[in-house]
């Protein structure tokens, strides 16, 4: 049996395994229950869906597992001015078609990604940049629209490089069922219901990567991933339940990881009209979560609270604040204060990898009379669904994939996101103040006075921060990210593994 709790990961460091070529075989993975809707990596915006385009296609900058920013496509970069970035692009890198990666495809990426008429869900998240202007081939400006403080959390999160002639020649169609990237791994096949391969990179810039001879995605119901991972059906889950979490430690051919990840439950909801445009409603909702038991009972104990959205280790993450206790004498009183002493209904919109804990939210806040009707939605109808008019809030999981307190507030808060309804105008001031402050230690106080807006006007649920939890065969070694986000090309297995 084997258990670890990661925090810094000198002992897992991708360097530890360069040019280290173990057992070589595929890695075989069970990160979802369903197909992903797409893998255009500039149609989707799931991290689940992420998860497996990233290991096709790269961008110009990425996270490392501690979620720094590390070069990727671009080998260095600097601001110019307050609005435009200089990159410096890694030269000699080809997509997995033959087609050469340069200026011209970052120009293209980047256009592509911005129009409109692509669909990227996620497009009021990059929407600050501009253009991309051409410098020589292999170097770029980026221009942004306004001075952009987190234009490289923007890049390293969102954007990526996808091949230009391909996609002319293919069309979006194909390309969504076909990718090209220039990541670690190259697209083989699609069964859909049953799984995604890829093979490896034989050319993969990142000299001596991967590790392993291809990657495949299974996607089994969530009742059944525990017995594929004991039957050897897959290698390894990325997201093993916290009560099945023993039964894996206690079998000594399998290892538990975990790592504490920027992955939350945050709620989203109608600040505007209704009860939760009320400040003591949304006070009492907070004062009647029972973080701990919700923790133990949704995670088996696998994450922590927190005060806010944002989570330790974001950037503009505020460590000075303190969760709302659970108090349901306080959480009625607020409500009786509001003009609710009987409670009240909400329509509750809940997407289906945050059903559980809906449902141990919904039972709690009961006891203070608040009652949630739920419909849950998938991926593929969210946003529809979302924008129906037909409800009063909203949870669904979330990954942090910029590694900053301003992704998941603005995912849920900002007036300009698909899953916002908005409603706070001084929020939307302040966030784009922040926004534009280049300057990075202003910038990263204003985002902690930011946090404390969020927490001091109760506007969200806050829940927890996650730990991902990993079970898998103990001849396997790979790094955790905590992005929770991972990339697979340093993982590995032992000599005579099979």
């Amino acid at each position: 049996m084997k258990t670890a709790l990661l925090l810094p990961l000198a002992a897992v460091s991708v360097s530890l395994f360069a040019g280290t070529m173990a057992h070589s075989r595929d890695l075989r993975v069970c990160d979802d229950v369903a197909d992903p809707v797409t893998l255009d990596p500039q149609k989707e915006f799931s991290e689940k869906d992420h998860v497996i385009c990233q290991q096709i296609f790269d961008g110009l900058v990425r996270f490392d597992p501690d979620g720094k920013i590390e070069p990727a496509l671009a080998v260095s970069w600097n601001r110019v001015d307050d609005t435009r970035m200089r990159f410096r692009l890694r030269e000699g890198v080809h997509f997995h078609n033959g087609e050469p990666f340069d200026a011209e495809a970052v120009r293209f990426s980047v256009a592509r990604q911005l129009d409109p008429s692509t669909g990227y869900p996620g497009i009021s998240f990059v929407d600050s940049i501009s253009r991309v202007e051409i410098v020589d081939s292999h170097t770029v400006d980026i221009v942004a629209k306004y001075p952009d403080a987190i234009l490289l959390n923007r890049l390293a999160g969102l954007i990526v490089m996808v091949p230009p002639e391909y996609i002319k020649e293919k069309g979006a169609e194909y390309f969504a069922r076909n990718p090209v990237g220039t990541g670690a791994f190259v697209f083989q096949k699609w069964e859909k219901g049953g799984f995604i391969r890829l093979t490896a990179n034989k050319n993969y810039w990142l000299k001596g990567f991967p590790c392993i001879e291809g990657l495949v995605f299974k996607f089994i119901p969530y009742e059944k991933q525990l017995n594929a991972l004991f039957s050897g059906e897959v290698d390894l889950l990325t997201d093993l339940p916290g009560t099945q979490t023993l039964k894996v430690m206690e079998d000594p051919g399998f290892t538990v990881l975990k790592k504490p990840s920027f992955y939350t439950m945050p709620f989203a909801m109608n600040l505007s009209s209704g009860p939760l445009s009320s400040l003591k409603v949304r006070k009492a909702l907070n004062h009647a979560v029972d973080k701990e038991a919700l923790i133990r009972y949704d995670l088996r104990g696998n994450g922590k609270p927190i005060a806010t959205l944002s989570m330790p280790g974001e950037t503009g993450h505020n460590s000075a604040l303190i969760p709302y206790a659970y108090d349901l004498g306080k959480a009625r009183k607020l409500l009786a204060g509001a003009g609710y002493p009987k409670g009240f209904t909400l329509n509750f919109l809940v997407k289906k990898n945050a059903e559980r804990t809906a449902k141990i939210v919904a039972s709690q806040l009961r006891k203070i009379g608040v009652k949630l009707k739920a419909t849950l939605v998938s991926d593929a109808d969210m946003i529809k669904e979302f924008k129906s008019g037909k409800y009063d809030m909203f949870i669904g999981s979330s990954g942090d994939p910029m590694g900053h307190a301003y992704f998941i507030q603005a995912i849920v808060l900002f007036s300009g996101s698909p899953f916002a309804w908005g409603g706070d105008s001084k929020f939307d001031g302040m966030l784009e103040k922040m926004m534009a402050t280049v300057e990075p230690g202003l910038s990263g106080k204003m985002a902690e006075e930011l946090d404390k807006y969020v927490y001091d006007n109760a506007m969200s649920i806050f829940t927890y921060q996650k730990f991902t939890v990993y079970g898998f065969d103990k001849e396997l070694s790979l790094t955790p990210y905590v992005s929770g986000v991972p990339y697979f090309f340093s993982a590995r297995f032992s000599e005579g593994a099979e």
